[in-house]
């Protein structure tokens, strides 16, 4: 596994960084041709050279010398047989300088070359998912040998091999314990926000990390072929069947391409004037898509950004648009992904603060996340609460606790109360099972040989998860729950939020087999979550969205990210990504509508070059501040460019 990592990861940072220089030196050459090209416009509009020549080179020469890029990517697109959007500018710069409109042809050049850089500012400059992934493995590993404990490293293992896993370090193989108790964090695999409780015969994942107790593991599964090694192939895969998309902007100029041509050709067959013909092809250059659609997504981004949603590049706002379906992760995602005490139920006439007490004074010095709950909760509100006498930890039913004054407080499961002889009636029960309804653990505590009272703990919601939901759902878009946690607790959870459909106890790839058969369905499917498990759905969905607070492989593989953990951004990117959308089709089909205007004038004889560029230049400009206004009246973040490029 160690020389496949090694491989992956050498093979990952040289592409990456090719690709980073490459980027890097392109937008620099375009740069310079830009600002020289603007330098170029302003002389030519104040007619610098034409006291002296009547003739207008700088305009010439920016049509001609700054839009060789636009040319030779034309040119390859007619050796291909494609009609696209460079195209479409290069026919509408020829046929300006049939007429002498040079001033005009440049403009259309420097338009086109401008929209091309910006585009390349917001286009992903790649993510190293896999490399990231690989980190979280521990190089190291301490294996029992005879009486010998040995330090080897984690590419060395063997299956079989007896791995000693101490308090705090990740465990390098998928196993079962063969000795000890702890709690283990499997956030990395699960999306679990509480840890799970380790005992002999339980099963481990690599990856995932030890919070206190020590455990022997006997290694079932190394390398590749354990589950965290079973996501990262996952990543591989998605990443490659993930097929490009045409940009919108090449498909509606394309389209404008034949209208343009194919007006020239009737004007021409109808009047038999080539002036009229050449008016024809002028006015109806698809300028206004062209230019106008990579500034719409541009302000879009920007508009994202502002609203604290990073966009990585923006042909995500147009799959955005389109999505119907999102599918969010529970824990961490739409809970906070800590644990919080919900209610204290006290029985017995003891008060809930004698309860919330006597639950304190057993906890105190626990590591378990429920226990941390309650001690938060009762630091909270200042409680006093005993120093314990002695304390025994029962590994899966909870802890006994004596005071110094020889009473016993049991705080646990029902399981505990039961086994200590501890009598439970059923109002106790029918509050347990209630909470367990509502998705909550309740934790029993017991003093006197008598319940004291009950403490129910959860993940708790965000406080804007369900306005969030039922803002996507107004917006036509089907709700999805995936969750590593128990069916009844998801279920209890999407009952509350009100989604279409919840689904319990997932691993990474079960959620991948179902955002495949949603896309399989001819679904659009968003992914919202914020854990390494989420990573394979986030790159399999049409949109990966990651969330602010998540970890930093969500963050890479997601498509989008939340740079806050406010669930009600995903609607307004929704919202905003329909605007940016509405606006590139607004100018697609205005542009129809004045091209063939335009072109029913050229075949009437009623339209000369000069008026059909001037309808063209203005037409392009009105659509362009169309697109404009997606910008809104605040400055565009620079984060804009930073994070999306």
């Amino acid at each position: 596994m160690s020389e496949e990592i090694n491989t992956v990861k050498e093979t990952v940072d040289n592409l990456a960084d090719h690709d980073e220089h490459e980027h890097e030196h392109n937008n620099k050459v375009e740069l310079i041709r830009l600002a020289v090209m603007a330098v170029g416009l302003i002389l030519s509009f104040f007619d610098v050279l034409k006291s002296i020549t009547s003739f207008d080179f700088i305009a010439l020469a920016i049509t001609i010398v700054g839009g060789f890029p636009m040319y030779k990517e034309a040119f390859e697109n007619i050796r291909e047989r494609k009609m696209t959007m460079e195209l479409s500018m290069t026919i509408a710069v020829i046929a300006t300088l049939f007429i002498q409109q040079y001033f005009t042809g440049a403009i259309i050049t420097f338009f086109v070359q401008f929209a091309e850089l910006l585009e390349h500012l917001t286009v992903s400059r790649g993510r190293r998912v896999i490399e990231k992934l690989i980190a979280l493995l521990p190089n190291q590993a301490t294996i029992r040998r005879g009486d010998k404990e040995v330090d080897i490293k984690v590419a060395e293992l063997a299956p079989d091999e007896i791995i000693i896993i101490k308090p705090g370090t990740k465990i390098p193989v998928d196993g079962q314990v063969l000795k000890g108790n702890s709690f283990v964090d499997e956030s990395s695999i699960t999306g679990e926000s509480l840890s799970v409780e380790k005992t002999e015969t339980s099963k481990v994942f690599a990856g995932t990390i030890n919070q206190n107790g020590v455990l022997e593991v006997r290694a079932s599964r190394i390398g590749k072929d354990t589950m965290f090694g079973k996501i990262i192939d996952i990543i591989e895969q998605a990443e490659k069947s993930k097929a490009p998309i045409q940009r919108v902007a090449d498909k509606l100029a394309g389209r404008l391409v034949y209208l343009a041509f194919g007006g020239a050709i009737i004007t021409y067959l109808i009047t038999h004037d080539i002036v009229s013909a050449i008016a024809a092809l002028i006015v109806a250059g698809a300028c206004g898509v062209a230019a106008g659609t990579p500034l719409a997504v541009l302000a879009g981004v920007g508009r994202t950004a502002k609203e604290g949603i990073i966009v990585k590049g923006g042909i995500y706002l147009e799959q955005l648009s389109k999505v119907d379906t999102i599918v969010f992760d529970k824990t961490g995602t739409l809970t906070f992904g800590n644990p919080e005490v919900m209610e204290i139920k006290n029985f017995n006439g003891i008060s809930k603060n004698e309860v919330l007490e006597l639950a304190a004074c057993a906890e105190q010095h626990s590591e378990h996340p429920l226990a941390e709950a309650i001690m938060r909760k009762a630091k909270g509100q200042n409680l006093n609460y005993e120093s314990y006498g002695t304390i025994e930890y029962l590994p899966g039913l909870g802890m006994i606790c004596k005071q110094r004054n020889q009473n016993e407080i049991l705080v646990g499961n029902q399981a505990l109360m039961k086994r200590k002889s501890i009598p439970v009636d059923s109002e106790v029960t029918n509050y347990v099972n209630e909470r367990k309804h509502k998705g909550e653990t309740t934790i029993l505590i017991s003093s006197a040989n008598k319940i004291a009272g009950a403490i129910s703990i959860a993940d708790k919601l965000r406080n804007e998860a369900k306005h969030a939901v039922q803002e996507i759902k107004q917006m036509g878009c089907c709700v999805l729950l995936l969750s590593g946690d128990a069916n009844e607790t998801a279920k209890a959870i999407g009952e509350i939020l009100q989604v279409d459909e919840v689904i319990g106890e997932m691993l990474p790839h079960q959620k991948l087999e179902k955002i495949k058969e949603l896309n399989a369905a001819g679904k659009k499917v968003a992914m919202v979550g914020d854990g390494i498990n989420d990573a394979p759905a986030l790159v399999e969905a049409s949109v990966g969205i990651a969330m602010g607070a998540g970890t930093e492989i969500a963050l890479e593989s997601a498509d989008m990210a939340l740079t806050t953990n406010n669930l009600l951004k995903i609607p307004e990117a929704l919202r905003i990504s329909k605007q940016v959308m509405n606006v590139i089709m607004f100018n697609f089909w205005g542009t129809v509508i004045v091209d063939s205007i335009g072109i029913g004038l050229a075949m009437s004889g009623y339209l000369s070059p000069l008026v059909a560029a001037l309808i063209h230049v203005t037409s392009e400009l009105g659509f362009i501040l169309n697109s404009a206004r997606l910008f809104g009246n605040k400055k565009i973040s620079s984060q804009t460019f930073i994070l999306s490029s």
